[in-house]
């Protein structure tokens, strides 16, 4: 389960160095996607997108990790900057499934930080 929360921070690090896009590549499900603020953005799309980035400044934390029938659900809080997306905050949950001896990315869903009186 630590490798799917080092692949995590991995992503960001790659983000943070302008090479998300080849994050995805590499360790992305041909079927998966993520689930942004914006809509849902397949493997292939978020490659392309991605490559017209700039890279974001991050800061990672409260990360907590679940086994479910062999995938890894991870969750954490992020904060990152950038030109192009100031000031984000958000709640990352990501699954993880074991393909081909490591594992690969299915999904990553974004919920921004807001007021929600719960």
């Amino acid at each position: 389960m630590d490798q799917a929360w080092k692949l995590e921070q991995h992503f960001w690090e790659e983000l943070n160095e302008g090479r998300a896009a080849g994050f995805y590549a590499r360790h992305m499900t041909s079927d998966g996607y993520v689930v942004l603020p914006s809509g849902v953005v397949e493997r292939d799309d978020l490659i392309v997108r991605w490559e017209q980035h700039e890279p974001l400044t991050y800061e990672l934390s409260e990360p907590r990790l679940l086994l479910v029938d062999g995938n890894v659900l991870v969750h954490y809080r992020v904060t990152a900057d950038g030109s192009w997306l100031p000031d984000y905050k958000a709640y990352i949950t990501s699954m993880y499934t074991w393909e081909g001896g490591e594992w690969a990315l299915v999904f990553r869903q974004h919920t921004p930080e807001a007021e929600f009186a719960f």
